[in-house]
């Protein structure tokens, strides 16, 4: 059967997922400055990097509808959704609540639900490995097997160098991000189970980045292990960090995605994710 994989505006679907897959992005909204913005597609990054600039508050997010994801699912299909982890962002529940009124109105219809426990390079990392699953013909709940099984095996770590927008939003529950900032220090962070644990820490970017690239050595993951690496108005500090991580840590797969609306203004300029 036919696949359509269906996510929010986090996973970050590039231009080539969408010509080389059947993809559907549910955008979730940002409001910058009292405006709601629909996380579209339709703005650059710098677009939304300036609108966050020129706000006098802080953003925040709101998820999509549970008709924008009943909207995107298709009968005939195996519907594959991936969403932001269900303890960050309300987008799961949406998203299960719209696969309960489908099914009651098309009950032979494939739809299952990823809680990615997880955001960004973490979301796409998942969306591809599903892919690759279903261009190898595998049944709809094979794919769901193997698909749980690689999220729960997926680790994400990240450098913010901007703290404001998680801590202003309730993110960063038990991390001192007032401190942090204040002192310019810049919390190692990982998703654990879903939620956001800090592990380590370094005094600016460049140590904070050298104690994350030190916690991926601890890993001792094989080289054939995919990366991911989600960058907002960081694309030089993510090559040199792709770099490390093939030549010293041996890994071979190694892509750097550009942060759309909603990465965009939680990661903020210069921060780092990575999935793998």
């Amino acid at each position: 059967m036919a696949a359509r994989f269906i996510g929010d505006s986090c996973c970050d679907f590039t231009k080539l997922d969408k010509r080389k897959y059947d993809i559907v992005s549910v955008p979730m909204s940002l409001i910058i400055g009292g405006v709601e913005y629909p996380d579209d597609g339709l703005r650059s990054q710098a677009e939304w990097i300036e609108l966050v600039k020129n706000d006098p508050s802080y953003p925040r997010s709101a998820c999509p509808s549970p008709d924008a994801f009943f909207r995107a699912y298709k009968e005939g299909v195996d519907n594959y959704v991936i969403t932001l982890s269900g303890k960050l962002s309300g987008v799961y529940n949406s998203a299960m609540v719209a696969r309960e009124m489908f099914l009651e109105e098309h009950e032979d219809a494939h739809i299952h639900v990823f809680d990615s426990k997880s955001a960004a390079a973490g979301e796409h990392l998942l969306f591809e490995k599903i892919a690759e699953l279903a261009d190898q013909g595998l049944s709809f709940e094979e794919v769901i097997e193997q698909g749980e099984a690689f999220r729960d095996d997926m680790r994400t770590i990240f450098v913010l160098d901007d703290l404001e927008t998680f801590k202003k939003n309730g993110r960063l529950k038990g991390i001192k991000a007032l401190v942090a900032t204040t002192m310019n220090i810049k919390p190692v962070l990982v998703g654990n189970d879903g939620e956001i644990k800090q592990i380590d820490q370094g005094i600016g970017m460049d140590r904070a980045v050298n104690r994350m690239l030190r916690q991926i050595e601890k890993m001792e993951l094989p080289g054939n292990r995919k990366v991911r690496i989600t960058q907002c108005d960081s694309k030089e500090l993510c090559v040199k960090i792709a770099r490390v991580l093939s030549e010293r840590f041996g890994f071979e797969d190694i892509k750097i995605i550009s942060a759309n609306g909603i990465s965009t203004v939680y990661e903020n300029p210069g921060g780092v994710v990575i999935a793998l």
